[in-house]
């Protein structure tokens, strides 16, 4: 196990335990799905060109989670 990984469970055991779980799944639908998240070259090109705008706009976490709620997810 890597020392991130580590780190990171022993935070997550820090928290309560619906959070603990939450975190548990989040990590299980990563490996369960991570071959198939794949993005075109297209969507990659347009990541490093949205990295690289130095007048992108970011949002604080609560718009984005308020924006998540928009999507239904």
């Amino acid at each position: 196990m890597t020392k991130l990984l580590e780190e990171a469970i022993r935070q997550v055991e820090q928290l309560p335990e619906g959070e603990q779980n939450a975190a548990a799944g989040a990590l299980l639908d990563y490996v369960r799905h991570m071959n198939e998240i794949r993005l075109t070259d297209e969507q990659v090109a347009e990541v490093r060109r949205r990295i690289a705008d130095p007048n992108r706009k970011l949002v604080s976490l609560a718009e984005a989670r308020a924006r998540v709620e928009r999507f239904g997810s």
